[in-house]
């Protein structure tokens, strides 16, 4: 009576899943000891520190010309142009105060007297300036100076030439605009800032993106500076009148600075906000533009569009034509070939080459430019600290950290390799005939979402893979020579309205291609493998085959094609025959769950066979339901474990119906079956071992009866109870 007692199917040894890696060995390819990759890359790092770059900035400035091999890297030797400025020279030197010990002290540079920066701040001096920041301690300045926190996608444009200036779009300037008070006001000379912005930058040599980048970040989103108002003097003099011990000033001395305009803050400086404004505005009247004076008739900024020409034009000629070509350099005049180091520094705000790059990136990425020519000017300093100079803040300040560490990424490949990298690169190595098609398998994913996948090969233009970060795509070998190729894959985030990231390098894959005058097609079966030798570029076609259960062949590629397809294979291939072995087993199991009771029927598949077709969705699973009263429950969920059974086995099952007291007695029956996927878009369906209904039909009565009669199996008392209200 065995066949009607319940037959418990519940194998106890849990079996390994083994995956096979393919892992090739990157020993193919050779290398300097401390040069970490290969081919062309290789050449571009060693190139890099030819140049005079330390090896962890190459490594750095090597992935990123992966990712934008448009970008070009320059050191600025700033030790070896003058031997005593070193990092700890310029670091001391940046931070000294302007006057210390007067009314007149100042700090060259601050931090906001937010407590959001407070772990920023100088640990001695605790003085609040008139302008509302504090000094910065050493570790702050060490922070913000190390280039090698900055070198990301992001954060470099810091270091952007800003004596380029050609092929800049109008868009590109517009977008920089957008949301500002600049957007839609137009000059006095009836053009809009962003016509005017791209005229000035051309006839001055300067970039006309950082132009605006640079009147967004001096004037803000709403521009409600008195500098800008035209009536700053009615503002000082209201000051004036209020605190008399600002200094010596007359109301007609005061009044007179109405109708002059500084969009750039020239000569912004002081100590507090009065201080800041009248020398704004004092230059601004007496001083302005003296090359344009006959044309203009004074060289007073007396309008904003003159005041915007000719802060550009200061610009120009004070820093840019005076080796400060980059914000960080504006910001950290460090270069011994410029006048004023230290000193002569465009800002106070510690952090404002940080922000403006931030704004300068956003501009170039939402129109679109990052991959056009961009030269970096980034400086190396003798005697740095072996490793990146830490934040004060340890990351807890999200505005003030590297743009990297304000997203994640994951790359996780499972064809040709199975690789995963969090925040980082894959690197891999294969070979590849001319002429074949490398299939990626994988997920890549980002904070942001992945709106697409691009690649390129040996640096040249990004070609679109697919939408998405779910990737299941081919790429085609189409070099003639046999040489070392670099594939590079990259994600594009979707941007949306953030603004730190738009393309990350997944993966670095260094292919070795050739050309072979014949192949071997091997084919694996039952019997053993055997093996096809053929002209390279002719075709074969896929055999028929006796082994039992027999479905397909499963290519080395991870594609499943049915017997008589006929392919033209690019490289040496192997073909598996699959063979499926579905067999459905007799008995049935109570389940009792928290909420419902259910009848669970089994059926079994061989594990390699269901792992190697489920690993590349070639196989689909099915089970229908019914019952003797006649209700059917067609393609309920089938549920799937790994267990041992002399060798291993996919155990499947399947749910009834819920059973209660009243369907106790009902006989339940459950088929299963599973749909074959092949690559070339057909399918077929196998059915499980052909089983006798009357074999395979239990009813909760059935199974709860065999059950309590089943000496060798102790219940707890409560299965017993629920078992006996069955039964």
């Amino acid at each position: 009576m065995m066949d009607q007692r319940k037959k418990r199917f519940f194998i106890r040894a849990s079996a390994l899943l083994l995956s096979l890696l393919l892992i090739l060995p990157v020993s193919l390819f050779v290398t300097a000891e401390d040069n970490p990759f290969f081919g062309e890359a290789a050449v571009y790092y060693d190139e890099l520190k030819a140049l005079g770059f330390p090896a962890d900035y190459a490594k750095e400035l090597t992935e990123l010309h992966l990712l934008h091999p448009a970008w070009h890297f320059t050191p600025l030797l700033i030790t070896e142009e003058e031997p005593t400025y070193t990092w700890d020279y310029v670091i001391k030197q940046e931070n000294k105060l302007d006057k210390p010990g007067t009314d007149s002290e100042s700090a060259n540079n601050t931090i906001s007297k937010s407590d959001t920066y407070a772990p920023y701040r100088h640990p001695t001096n605790i003085k609040l300036y008139d302008s509302g920041k504090y000094q910065v301690s050493d570790a702050t300045l060490a922070y913000f100076m190390d280039p090698r926190n900055f070198l990301n996608e992001t954060d470099i444009f810091q270091f952007l030439d800003l004596s380029a200036h050609k092929g800049i779009s109008r868009e590109a300037v517009e977008s920089v605009l957008a949301g500002t008070f600049m957007e839609t006001r137009m000059l006095e000379n009836e053009k809009s800032f962003a016509e005017y912005f791209l005229e000035v930058g051309e006839a001055l040599g300067i970039n006309p993106i950082f132009l605006a980048v640079k009147a967004r970040q001096e004037q803000g989103v709403n521009g409600t500076s008195h500098i800008i108002s035209g009536e700053c003097g009615t503002d000082l003099n209201r000051r004036y009148t209020e605190d008399p011990t600002l200094g010596d000033y007359t109301e007609e001395e005061l009044l007179a600075l109405n109708g002059y305009y500084n969009l750039f803050n020239v000569q912004a400086n002081g100590n507090g906000v009065f201080s800041i404004y009248y020398n704004a505005m004092t230059y601004a009247k007496n001083t302005g533009t003296p090359s344009m004076a006959e044309v203009w008739g004074s060289p007073s900024w007396d309008t904003l569009w003159k005041s915007l020409y000719g802060g550009a034009a200061f610009i120009k000629r004070n820093y840019v034509s005076d080796y400060v070509t980059t914000i960080y350099l504006q910001k950290f005049n460090v270069d011994s070939r410029a006048y004023g180091n230290f000193w002569k520094q465009y800002m106070q705000n510690v952090t404002g080459a940080f922000f403006e790059a931030r704004s300068f990136y956003s501009s170039f990425a939402s129109t679109g430019m990052l991959d056009s020519e961009c030269t970096f000017l980034i400086p190396v300093y003798g005697g740095m600290p072996d490793t990146p100079s830490p934040d004060p803040a340890k990351g807890e300040c999200a505005s003030l950290t590297a743009a990297p560490l304000k997203y994640t990424t994951s790359v996780n490949l499972s064809f040709p390799a199975k690789i995963s990298a969090e925040n980082d690169t894959i690197y891999h190595s294969l070979t590849a005939n001319r002429g074949e098609e490398l299939r990626f398998v994988g997920e890549i994913t980002h904070s942001y979402g992945v709106k697409r996948i691009e690649y390129t090969w040996d640096n040249g233009d990004w070609q679109a893979l697919c939408e998405g970060g779910s990737l299941d795509a081919k790429i085609p070998v189409n070099h003639q020579d046999a040489a070392l190729h670099i594939l590079s894959l990259r994600g594009i985030a979707d941007y949306g309205a953030q603004k730190n990231n738009y393309a990350f390098l997944c993966a670095v894959i260094y292919v070795e291609v050739k050309a072979p005058p014949t192949l071997t097609v091997t084919l694996d079966t039952a019997n053993g493998a055997t093996e096809e030798i053929i002209p390279f570029g002719s075709t074969f076609t896929l055999p028929e085959n006796s082994d039992v259960g027999f479905v397909g062949w499963l290519s080395s590629d991870g594609e499943l094609l049915p017997a008589g397809t006929t392919i033209s294979p690019t490289k040496d291939i192997s073909y598996r025959a699959m063979t499926v072995d579905l067999r459905q087993l007799v008995g049935a199991s109570l389940v009792f769950g928290e909420s419902r009771t259910t009848l669970r029927f089994f059926a079994a598949m061989r594990d390699d066979a269901y792992t190697a077709l489920s690993e590349i969705g070639a196989i689909e699973l099915y089970a229908s339901c019914k019952s003797s009263a006649g209700t059917v429950l067609t393609s309920p969920t089938v549920g799937k474990k790994t267990v041992a059974h002399g060798t291993d086995w996919q155990m499947l099952y399947v749910d009834s119906k819920e059973i209660t007291d009243a369907n106790a007695d009902v006989s339940f029956v459950a088929r299963f079956s599973a749909a074959i996927l092949y690559s070339d878009g057909t399918r077929t369906t196998i059915s499980s071992t052909p089983i006798p209904d009357d074999a395979i039909t239990r009813s909760a009565c059935d199974v709860a009866r065999a059950a309590l009669s089943d000496v060798a199996v102790q219940y707890s008392e409560n299965i017993v109870q629920q078992l006996n209200a069955l039964s």
